[in-house]
């Protein structure tokens, strides 16, 4: 499989000096906003044909290497951009581990992408760390 993308900063540096993760919710926000964390009774997965637009509007190449969690939860709908090391660029973890597709086999899976690793990758890109 291919590597994703290669950096310039230390994603283990500008990850804690750009996001703060809610204490409470989990959710990662960036530095200085404002954060409400979610109502869990109105909080719902995103429908079938939102994540069928992120999917259609994923930038990224499609031989890219992604992940995706090995045993799928109910929940479980996105794929992971990966760093040099093949890790995810969030903080996407699972006790299962994680399995390499590219983006292309990921998306026949019926995965999205993941909008936090989305995010990451384009504030790298846009900081001159590459793509």
């Amino acid at each position: 499989m291919t590597q994703a993308i290669e950096f310039g900063p230390d994603l283990d540096e500008a990850i804690p000096e750009t996001f703060d993760v809610c204490e409470d919710c989990g959710t990662p926000t960036v530095q200085l906003s404002s954060h409400t964390c979610p109502d869990p009774d109105t909080v719902a997965d995103p429908s079938r044909e939102e994540l069928d637009r992120r999917t259609e509007q994923d930038p990224f190449p499609d031989s890219e290497t992604v992940l995706i969690q090995q045993a799928r939860r109910a929940t479980s709908y996105a794929y992971h951009e990966t760093d040099t090391n093949n890790q995810p660029l969030c903080p996407a973890t699972t006790d299962n581990g994680l399995e390499q597709l590219t983006r292309i086999e990921a998306q026949n899976k019926r995965y999205a992408p993941c909008q936090f690793c989305h995010r990451i990758r384009r504030a790298n890109a846009d900081t001159g760390g590459g793509q």
